[in-house]
């Protein structure tokens, strides 16, 4: 099997409350978002869809009694091309709503930081060091 990750769904407490934070966050059109009573996706390119549902309906289907807020066993990361998109995307998560976890910091890794989204869900923002 080739891995290939197509579509990623997140559990929220509040659905608009999500929505408001994710459609401030991100930079696409309305054409690219479709809402349901149950959940809202973010058509992010042909290849990706970003699914917020409900964190109780998810732990349901995923044949969980209980749902958990955060992200327990995963983080949701995303490639920015330099550490200054870091910063830029930090200030929008606080604009959005969200906390920062960790601020920008640089380490042989490259500059990562840490947020959580209104859910509680934690994002890791990384840019890779320039090749030597």
């Amino acid at each position: 099997m080739k891995p290939s990750i197509s579509i990623i769904t997140i559990g929220v407490d509040d659905l608009e409350r999500a929505f408001s934070f994710y459609r401030a966050l991100f930079e696409i059109g309305d054409e690219q978002i479709g809402a349901g009573a149950d959940h809202v996706a973010f058509f992010i390119d042909d290849n990706l869809s970003f699914v917020l549902f409900p964190r109780e309906q998810l732990a349901q289907t995923a044949g969980k009694e209980v749902a958990i807020a955060g992200t327990p066993g995963f983080v949701l990361s995303h490639q920015a091309h330099s550490p200054a998109e870091v910063d830029d995307i930090l200030r929008q998560v606080l604009a959005a709503g969200g906390a920062i976890v960790t601020g920008g910091t640089q380490s042989e890794w490259g500059y990562s930081a840490y947020f959580e989204d209104s859910e509680g869900n934690v994002w890791e923002l990384m840019a890779q060091p320039a090749a030597n």
